[in-house]
Formats: C-alpha cells, structure tokens, sequence
C-alpha cells in the first residue's frame, strides 16, 4: 500500500499531520523571522502568523518538495509586513535591542555568535542580508531564490557574491573572539 506524503494529509484535512507538519517546520520558521530581522517576540508571533496562512493556502503548494520553498517564501512576506508594523515602535525606543538573544544555545559562546551574525546581517542592505538568508540558512536553490525574488538566477548569483562579501567584511570588523574559537572557523 502506498504511504501517503504529509502535505497529501494536511490538504485533506488530517489533524495529526497538521500536528506533524507544525512540528516540524514551527522552529525552522521561527529561526528564519528572527534571520529576516524580527526580534523573538516578533519572530514568534510572525511563526504563528506563517502556519496560519499555511494552514489556510495549503492547498496552493503543489509538492512536498517544495514545501520548504514555499514556507520560506510565506515567512519572508509575513516578515516584511511584521517590520513595517514595527518601525515605528523602533523608532520610538520601544522596539527589541540586538542584545536578545533568539535561539537556544548549547554552549555560553553560540549566544554572542548568533548576536554578532545578526548584527552583521542588520548591516547589510535588505537584498543582501535576505539572499544570504535564502541561500545559506534555508538552502534554497539559486532558481528558487530568483522565483521568490522575481529577478533572474544570474541577479541571484552577483547578489549572493556581494552579500557574501558585505558580511566577511562586517564580521571581520565586528566580531570578538568567540569562546576561544578562531573567526576562520566560523567563516
């Protein structure tokens, strides 16, 4: 008997695969707000934001292989709307500092890692810090980023290169020694 794939499930209604599928992919959005510049709150609420849409539009993604692409692309439109709601408050003085740390860590190091690297990508122009994001965090394809951006694959490529290079020279300038690790470990 065939095994039926989890978004087959989720798009006729199965619960438990609802459950599975938030599971899974829950944190993965999550690391993707805080990397599209959404503090942890923020970053939360755009998570729950993004399996909502989901939830609602699932029957729009056409294969579980493109899932990831799919999310991601959800998570980056929430995200936007998510900062223009926020720059004010920013702007104010009420918004998050880049002193919170997001994620989970497991050594005391990876707290000041994960701060410098944001503040790095908070540096960069918006199209640079996210094609990095695309690209190395989500592991999207080079075709995929071009599909979610809506610019050819070569823009994709000269953005990458920049963006890649914007982020050694800002992590050369800004980043400490980290829990006696060397920076060309963490390049």
């Amino acid at each position: 008997m065939e095994q039926i794939n989890l978004l087959d499930r989720c798009k006729a209604g199965d619960e438990a695969a609802w459950r599975e599928l938030f599971a899974r992919r829950a944190g993965q959005i999550y690391h993707w707000a805080v990397l599209l510049g959404l503090g942890p709150a923020d970053a939360e609420d755009a998570a729950q934001e993004v399996l909502v849409i989901a939830a609602r539009r699932i029957q729009s993604c056409t294969t579980e292989e493109v899932m990831t692409s799919w999310l991601y692309q959800i998570t980056r439109r929430v995200a936007s709307n998510q900062r223009q709601k926020r720059w004010l408050q920013r702007w104010i003085g009420g918004g998050f500092t880049m002193d919170e740390g997001a994620f989970v860590h497991a050594q005391s190091g990876d707290r000041t890692l994960e701060l410098t690297a944001r503040r790095c990508l908070a540096q960069l122009p918006r199209e640079q810090a996210e094609i990095l994001v695309m690209r190395e965090v989500v592991g999207l394809s080079q075709k995929d980023c071009a599909r979610i951006l809506g610019v050819p694959q070569g823009t994709v490529a000269s953005r990458l290169r920049r963006a890649q290079r914007a982020f050694r020279e800002r992590w050369g300038e800004d980043a400490p020694r980290l829990a006696g690790r060397e920076l060309e470990e963490t390049r």
